[in-house]
């Protein structure tokens, strides 16, 4: 499977965030959109963890698409055994999505997301900790 990889953009609390891709792809300061049909690998920010404090952003051109986000390994992910998740988005649609890194996180620390059709964009953000 060829996956691009992407690092989840960390932003700073009280500060406006870079200047970031539009829903229709590209890239720019830590955000990798690109539309590949065979997925996506979700990295965290330099020196974190995947936690509930990632945010992803899905995005579909206008044929729609379904998103799936592939259970984790069996450890960190405690919760893998809920299985796979699939989200279906119509026909030109954005979402957010804050979900649960417990199903999801890969031994690597990674976040793994396929989709069905070549037109849609994953980008993801990190919230800060509180001070």
């Amino acid at each position: 499977m060829a996956t691009t990889a992407i690092t989840a953009e960390l932003l700073v609390r009280n500060t406006e965030s870079a200047d970031l891709p539009d829903a229709g792809g590209g890239s720019g300061n830590g955000i990798v959109a690109t539309t590949p049909a065979d997925g996506w690998v979700v990295s965290p920010p330099s020196g974190l963890v995947h936690d509930e404090r990632l945010i992803l952003r899905l995005t579909v051109d206008a044929t729609g698409d379904t998103f799936v986000f592939t259970a984790g390994d069996r450890y960190p992910a405690h919760r893998t055994d809920l299985g796979n998740m699939s989200i279906v988005l119509a026909a030109s649609d954005s979402r957010m999505i804050c979900i649960e890194t417990s199903r999801f996180l890969q031994n690597d620390g990674t976040i793994v997301i396929t989709a069905t059709d070549a037109g849609s964009v994953v980008a993801a953000f990190c919230l800060p900790k509180a001070p």
